[in-house]
């Protein structure tokens, strides 16, 4: 009951080269992708967001920034289905891309990074994911200070990251029978994410059911 897994997706994202790409078909895949998530049509969106890659590997090749953002979509879209194994291939393919492709201190090469360690954590790799989790607050400091234009959404961005660190290190607490600790990472998390998520709430809502459970777990 600890590792059900969260629906994530808020908004699929796009980039501004997809906006200036040529292809009508493309940006017709990306639109009907989006209306099919809005839908909770993940299956329909993901064959829809494969039909989008690929024509963007036509256009744009596959080592590309519009091609980078398909492929984070498609690994957001799977974690939304339950397939954690193979979202977290696509993150890392993403993550490698965009290392190459921008400055390390970019946002974006921390928001895949965040989404790895999610797919890691639903996989119950949990000391990975923790790595993963410490790696991307690290960055934040760096992506935030080399980013001034942006610190109000970034600081926001740093502060979710850190709740879903401190909800991972909570769940590696109750498979160490630690239970005292993990609520308290449990509510740390919750606090920040009372805060700082917007109106979709599921993230807290599924936490506080954790560590509800957590407490009813204690009294039996």
């Amino acid at each position: 009951m600890f590792f059900s897994k969260v629906l994530l997706l808020l908004t699929l994202i796009l980039t501004s080269a997809f906006l200036n790409s040529q292809s009508l078909e493309l940006k017709s895949e990306f639109k009907t992708t989006k209306r099919l998530f809005k839908e909770k049509k993940f299956y329909d969106a993901l064959i829809s967001n494969d039909k989008a890659l690929k024509l963007s590997n036509l256009e744009f090749g596959e080592k590309h920034l519009t091609t980078a953002t398909l492929l984070e979509n498609k690994g957001r879209l799977l974690l939304e289905l339950g397939k954690f194994n193979k979202a977290e291939l696509k993150f890392r393919d993403v993550h490698k891309i965009r290392e190459e492709l921008i400055n390390k201190n970019h946002p974006d090469i921390a928001e895949a990074l965040n989404y790895l360690a999610l797919s890691l954590r639903f996989q119950n790799k949990l000391d990975d994911a923790i790595l993963v989790h410490n790696k991307v607050l690290t960055m934040m400091a760096s992506v935030i200070a080399n980013n001034p234009g942006q610190i109000s959404e970034l600081t926001r961005s740093s502060a979710l990251y850190r709740a879903r660190a401190y909800e991972t290190k909570g769940i590696q607490l109750i498979k160490q029978n630690k239970l005292e600790e993990a609520k308290s990472n449990f509510r740390i998390a919750i606090k920040i994410f009372d805060r700082t998520l917007g109106k979709d709430k599921r993230e807290l809502i599924l936490l506080k059911d954790k560590l509800n459970n957590l407490n009813k777990l204690e009294l039996e």
